[in-house]
């Protein structure tokens, strides 16, 4: 990919990752144990008739695909000024482990740059939704956005834990109902 191209993109993958990633996981240690055993109970926030953001205890060793796929929902997910972002239907595929490069892995949160990246590849669906209160009669309270082709990574931070996030080209909104599970 040509210099000119990368800065054309830059623009776009920052206006994602402010989007997409406001938060990350809870502390804890989950190194080496399986993708259901990082993950804090689900819980429904009344305000949005919604799940809450998924939390994580922290992971301390690369993850597997299946942990990526927990992780990715526990970095992405969050409640903000605006609103409750969710991330649900993360499917990906992993590959191989990979040098930290200046250009693809700016604007990762924490990243420790001596560490390796692992790259993602999948889809998932976003949800926007508002506070169930500010809706009118027959009103969805979220925006669902499918995401069926996206990139991604896994990296380690500074502090030691990992954490994953994906991005994808823009996708088809339509109004849903709120997400309720993991």
């Amino acid at each position: 990919m040509s210099l000119r191209t990368r800065a054309r993109r830059l623009p776009l993958c920052l206006f994602a990752f402010a989007i997409l990633s406001p938060l990350g996981c809870n502390s804890g240690e989950a190194s080496g144990q399986a993708a259901s055993k990082i993950s804090g109970p689900l819980t429904i926030l009344p305000e949005y008739k919604a799940r809450a953001p998924r939390t994580c205890s922290a992971v301390t060793s690369p993850p597997s695909a299946a942990v990526a796929t927990v992780l990715v929902q526990c970095t992405m997910d969050a409640v903000s000024y605006t609103g409750l972002g969710l991330i649900q239907d993360v499917k990906l595929q992993m590959g191989a482990s990979r040098k930290f490069d200046n250009w693809g892995d700016l604007g990762l949160a924490g990243i420790d740059s001596t560490a390796l990246v692992y790259p993602l590849r999948g889809s998932y669906t976003g949800y926007f939704c508002r506070l169930a209160s500010t809706l009118l009669a027959g009103q969805q309270a979220c925006v669902k956005s499918v995401v069926p082709v996206a990139e991604g990574w896994c990296w380690k931070t500074s502090f030691g834990d990992y954490k994953c996030k994906m991005q994808g080209g823009a996708p088809k909104m339509e109004d849903a109902p709120p997400p309720t599970t993991f």
